[in-house]
């Protein structure tokens, strides 16, 4: 099973969206879509969460779910020591 298949586990952290719960799905613009199983917050920064996911098929989500659409954005370079 290659690791972006519907089923595997994955995961992810977002910035904010305080409202997120388990049983939640995150959607993207690309149509890759996750179940949120499981959140920790940041021991560090207030706002970012870690979320424990499964891939989901974007057409199978329910209609009466809760759903959240996120942009992926590239994470700054560390600079060197």
């Amino acid at each position: 099973m290659r690791s972006r298949e519907p089923g595997t586990p994955c995961k992810l952290y977002v910035d904010g969206i305080p409202q997120l719960q388990a049983g939640d799905f995150i959607t993207t613009p690309a149509g890759s879509a996750y179940l949120v199983q499981t959140i920790r917050p940041s021991p560090s920064i207030a706002h970012r969460r870690y979320l424990g996911c499964v891939r989901w098929p974007i057409d199978e989500i329910p209609a009466e779910a809760r759903r959240w659409e996120i942009r992926w954005y590239r994470r700054p370079k560390r600079r060197a020591r």
